[in-house]
């Protein structure tokens, strides 16, 4: 079960599908009618998967990949790696089996405890799965290729799927760049622009998937929509603190998070959804900025719009998931060079212990 972190936010039931078996009927003979014979049913044909099960599928087969290359480049470079490679190798190790259990439905966490429990009666070394990394560059590929379907995978599957597996997108995006300075040469493509997350999968007609409540969505876009503005304001004063090439990042931020928030209040305004009017100035914290509370700051905007935009991804009708889906991407990947450690899922807490 995943539930909300502390605070606020709510994390929706990850869903559940079941099915129901047929019922078989024999032969009857009808006294005065002559021998009717009343046949089986035609054997039963499960539904096909819906969209939110062929990604879950995709999703687990490249966790499963990248888990087992995560474990055995830990090993192989135990002895000589950098201590900030062997952290990031370690927290790899820890996280992307959580990240596993999060996706698994109610049915699957049980059959795998089973099957846990049989294995461990008669022990065997399990093979990894195809085509696992092995080296560094390969676990570094691998990441950046389940980043990007778990984006993909947001923009399509339902509202209680899309938040948990944003948060893999978001935590993963952040892995990438800790792992990519240990790479020589590594050249890591971007996370995807919200132009780029299209549906990539037809939607199967048998089991479409949902989105969340109305109300949940209104009070998602209204808290983001402060938040940027709130973001464009603080690097703005930021910026008049600082020179050169420090103050032209803190304008390009404060640019970049207008410019969201002016897309969230035109999305607001066309969906009926509360629409947040810039303000001309925002209480600092503190009330005014000594040098440690200057520095902590971009820090702690990047977390809180990391969380806000992760909840309205589940929110969201799925027209409306491709920015914040993005903006998750990207503050996640703003937070890299900036904190050691960020939760397994962000903003949700996973109260299943991993399977296996």
């Amino acid at each position: 079960m995943i539930r909300p972190a502390p605070g606020p936010r709510r994390a929706p039931m990850l869903r559940r599908r079941a099915l129901l078996g047929a019922v078989a009927v024999g032969a009857l003979s009808l006294a005065g009618c002559g021998r009717v014979a009343l046949g089986g049913p035609e054997p039963y044909t499960p539904p096909p998967p819906g969209i939110d099960d062929l990604y879950r599928a995709d999703l687990l087969a490249a966790l499963d990949r990248a888990a087992a290359g995560s474990r055995t480049v830990q090993a192989d470079v135990a002895a000589a790696a950098d201590p900030a490679v062997a952290v990031t190798l370690a927290d790899l190790v820890r996280v992307l089996p959580v990240h596993r259990t999060a996706l698994l439905t109610g049915a699957q966490i049980e059959a795998e405890r089973d099957s846990a429990a049989e294995a461990s009666e008669e022990p065997t070394a399990s093979a990894p799965p195809p085509e696992a990394p092995t080296d560094a560059a390969s676990l570094l590929a691998t990441l950046v290729e389940l980043r990007d379907l778990a984006a993909d995978a947001a923009r399509q599957v339902s509202g209680s799927l899309a938040r948990p597996v944003a948060a893999i997108a978001a935590r993963t995006a952040w892995s990438v760049l800790r792992l990519r300075d240990s790479v020589d040469d590594a050249e890591v493509p971007l996370s995807p622009a919200a132009e780029d997350l299209q549906p990539r999968r037809e939607v199967p007609a048998a089991d479409p998937p949902s989105i969340g409540a109305e109300s949940d969505y209104r009070a998602s876009i209204e808290r983001a929509q402060r938040a940027q503005w709130y973001g464009g304001y603080l690097h703005e004063v930021l910026a008049a603190r600082t020179e050169d090439e420090v103050r032209e990042g803190h304008l390009d931020r404060a640019e970049l998070h207008r410019a969201r928030a002016e897309e969230l209040s035109r999305i607001a305004e066309e969906d009926g959804a509360p629409v947040v009017a810039r303000q001309a100035v925002y209480a600092i914290p503190g009330g005014t900025l000594d040098e440690e509370t200057a520095a902590q700051l971009p820090t702690l905007l990047a977390q809180e719009l990391l969380l806000d935009h992760l909840a309205l991804v589940g929110a969201a009708p799925f027209e409306r998931r491709p920015l914040p889906i993005a903006a998750a991407l990207q503050e996640a990947e703003t937070l890299a060079p900036l904190v050691d450690a960020m939760d397994e899922l962000p903003g949700l807490v996973v109260e299943e212990e991993p399977a296996g």
